[in-house]
């Protein structure tokens, strides 16, 4: 099957299923079946077109309207030039960092974004075209045509920035085709299909809000699209909407697992079969955790990023530590030691990966990115093994492994063991630089309840931990740093234990 752009996708299945429900938006109640999202993506582009929206254009939007983001990515598709969305709540520094980088020309707000748009306007005058798209020129429906102009799928179809939780954001590059093979390597490994609602509580500046709304269209899907994710609201649209599949970062899963007994257990009194997580590693206590909640539920893990699609760990084979699952449908993957060599079968090494789900390469490459290649094959540059069956264990993100005394210590089996204690919320292990040991480990704890201790913490590890992976040093703080789709910002927690010349070290443990 070749490849459709996705306006094409868009079009197929608004002549398929015309009344079929496209997207619901859970904030607003407001919902699109696939003919009026098609419609209204046709005539959104033809808008643009007569505002003089170019076919080889970069258009930046700053939005927080749902279904118009959606709407607006098919039409800016249709026209055959690209979008790269802005992240509403960053600062003026990180939207100009950004709009420079993708020379964008073309930024697209509307009203609620109009005080954003009234800092931005004066710090770019490179940007000749500021669209509000609440009052662009408009037609009627009736009167515009099918929209899809010609063109190639190996033309750019979306520039989507990276979290920058380890570094710089990074421009990611999807042509049409890497991001139908994006969406079709998820769909097939997840089996989401054409009869599935799925529940997207992700942010839709991000790869997750953005990516799996494509993806389920793609499919022929609902999405309910239900951003910013509050944990209350989001068990409140499960039992109105009734999906049957949901993706979330495990921090949001945390969130669910804290709520109220008989919130929490309702959760699967409901349509919803299946919990996917992503974007971050799932914890094996918190695994154990969400199995015990909701016994009914199909839990599985995604092993994914921006650029690609690596691999599912599938709920049948639930039962693997730190275990991401095999290769994603379309994907290859392979661990290579620093000289580019495979490892052998549980051997630990850089993760690489190519296939159907694969980028089309940085955007104006940064330093550093090109090391993220090797003969066509990419790497996040996280580290893991394969094992004798085939399948993918993730040891932990490059920047986040420690390195102490020359041994190489995972950041996820120490947070795993902390949040196996009762008395312990949330978890993070970070290394910070030792002028004896090279890196020791500090771990940061948000409690569950006051009355413990670092005594009993310490000794709680102890009886799971060998010595070497014990924590140097112990903190408590009230929250941990997240970014907007709930990870955990590891660089916040690392800045503020940096040791200068001549300083002293915090105390550590015994």
């Amino acid at each position: 099957m070749l490849p459709l752009t996705t306006g094409q996708v868009l079009k197929s299945w608004s002549y398929l299923q015309p009344d079929t429900i496209a997207l619901i938006d859970a904030q607003t109640d407001e919902a699109r079946t696939y003919a009026q999202l098609d419609k209204a993506s046709d005539q959104l582009a033809f808008q643009l077109k007569v505002l003089g929206v170019g076919a080889d254009e970069v258009i930046s939007f700053l939005l927080t309207d749902s279904l118009g983001i959606i709407t607006l990515v098919y039409a800016i598709g249709k026209i055959g030039a690209a979008w790269t969305p802005l992240n509403p709540r960053a600062t003026l520094a990180d939207w100009v960092r950004q709009l420079e980088h993708c020379q964008s020309r073309t930024v697209i707000y509307n009203r609620a974004t109009l005080p954003h748009y009234e800092i931005l306007r004066p710090a770019l005058p490179q940007v000749t075209r500021w669209i509000d798209v609440d009052n662009a020129v408009s037609l009627p429906v009736e009167a515009i045509p099918p929209l899809i102009t010609p063109f190639s799928w190996h033309k750019l179809a979306g520039l989507l920035y990276t979290s920058g939780t380890t570094s710089a954001p990074k421009g990611v590059r999807h042509t049409h085709q890497t991001l139908w093979g994006w969406n079709y390597s998820l769909l097939q490994s997840t089996g989401l299909s054409y009869g599935d609602c799925v529940l997207n509580p992700y942010p839709l500046f991000h790869m997750g809000g953005i990516g799996f709304t494509l993806a389920a269209i793609q499919a022929g899907a609902t999405t309910i699209l239900d951003t910013p994710f509050q944990s209350v609201h989001f068990v409140d649209s499960v039992h109105r909407y009734h999906p049957t599949v949901t993706f979330m970062v495990p921090t949001m899963v945390q969130a669910l697992l804290d709520l109220p007994a008989p919130l929490r257990r309702s959760v699967t009194e409901s349509t919803l079969r299946r919990l996917t997580t992503t974007s971050a590693p799932l914890l094996t206590t918190t695994r154990r955790d969400m199995e015990r909640a909701w016994p009914r539920l199909e839990i599985s893990v995604l092993y994914s990023a921006t650029e690609a699609v690596y691999s599912l760990l599938r709920h049948e084979n639930r039962a693997k530590d730190l275990c991401v699952g095999r290769p994603a449908f379309g994907a290859r993957i392979r661990i290579l030691d620093d000289q580019f060599h495979d490892c052998p079968h549980s051997v630990m090494g850089t993760i690489y990966v190519r296939g159907l789900s694969l980028f089309a390469g940085y955007h104006v490459p940064a330093v550093g990115t090109k090391d993220a290649w090797h003969n066509q094959w990419f790497t996040c540059r996280d580290v893991g093994y394969l094992d004798s069956e085939g399948y993918l264990y993730l040891i932990d993100r490059a920047n986040d492994l420690i390195n102490s005394g020359g041994e190489k210590i995972s950041s996820l089996e120490i947070e795993s063991a902390l949040q196996a204690h009762p008395g312990v919320r949330e978890a993070a292990v970070v290394g910070v630089e030792d002028p004896y040991w090279g890196e020791r480990i500090h771990a940061v704890v948000v409690r569950a309840t006051d009355a413990l201790t670092q005594e009993q913490l310490y000794g709680f590890l102890a009886e799971r931990l060998p010595r070497y992976k014990l924590p140097r040093s112990l903190e408590f703080v009230p929250a941990l740093p997240k970014g907007e789709t709930g990870k955990v910002l590891k660089q916040a927690l690392r800045a503020p234990l940096a040791i200068a010349p001549g300083s002293t070290a915090p105390p550590v443990l015994p």
